[in-house]
C-alpha cells in the first residue's frame, strides 16, 4: 500500500484547526451583530403589577404613571422617566399617555387606553388592570414554552459539529487504531 493516499495525523490536526478557526469566526460573528430594539413587550407583566400596586396603595392613574419610572425594568426607565417630566411640566395626562403609547408599542395599547378613561372618567380600574395583568403573564409564559421547545433546535448544531466529532476522536479513533494494529501485527 502506498502511504501517500493516507492523511497524516498533521494534516488532520491542520484540518481540525482551520475548522475550529471558521466557526470562530463565524460564532464570532453572530454575537456581534448590533443589538436590536428593546423588546418591552416582555416587560408589560411587570409593569402592570408595579402599577397595580401603585393604584392601591391609593395613586390616582397620574400620579401612579408619575411614579411608575422609580421601580420599572432598566428597558423602560427612558420613556418612563420623560412621562414623569412631562406629567410634571403640566402636560394633559390623554396627551403623555399618547406619547407614551407611541414610543413603547402596541404591547401597551390596552394598559394606555384603561389609564386615560379612567382618568377621565374616575372609574376604578383595578380589577381591569387584574385581569390584563393574568392575560400579560399568561402570554408570557407562552413566549417562553415556545422559546424553551426551541432549545433543541438550537442545540443541535453544537451537538453535531462540537459534541459528536470529539466523542468519534477520544472512543473510538483509539479502538480503531488499537485494532488495525492488532491486525497488522497478525498480518505481518
Amino acid at each position: 500500500m502506498d502511504g501517500n493516499n493516507y492523511l497524516t495525523a498533521g494534516q488532520i490536526m491542520i484540518s481540525i484547526s482551520i475548522l475550529a478557526v471558521i466557526l470562530g469566526i463565524i460564532f464570532y460573528n453572530r454575537q456581534q451583530k448590533p443589538a436590536s430594539a428593546p423588546n418591552f413587550a416582555a416587560h408589560v407583566p411587570e409593569l402592570l403589577d408595579i402599577l397595580l400596586v401603585l393604584i392601591r396603595a391609593g395613586h390616582g392613574p397620574a400620579a401612579a404613571v408619575s411614579q411608575l419610572h422609580h421601580w420599572a425594568p432598566d428597558d423602560l426607565y427612558k420613556p418612563l422617566m420623560q412621562a414623569h417630566t412631562q406629567l410634571v411640566a403640566g402636560t394633559r395626562f390623554a396627551e403623555v399617555m399618547k406619547t407614551l403609547r407611541n414610543q413603547l408599542g402596541p404591547c401597551v395599547y390596552p394598559l394606555c387606553d384603561i389609564l386615560v378613561s379612567a382618568d377621565r372618567d374616575g372609574l376604578p380600574m383595578t380589577s381591569v388592570l387584574d385581569q390584563l395583568a393574568y392575560h400579560s403573564h399568561l402570554e408570557r409564559r407562552r413566549l417562553q414554552d415556545v422559546t424553551a421547545r426551541q432549545l433543541p433546535v438550537r442545540l443541535l448544531f453544537p451537538l453535531t459539529c462540537c459534541i459528536l466529532p470529539s466523542f468519534v476522536l477520544l472512543a473510538m479513533v483509539p479502538l480503531l487504531v488499537n485494532s488495525l494494529t492488532v491486525v497488522s501485527g497478525q498480518l505481518f
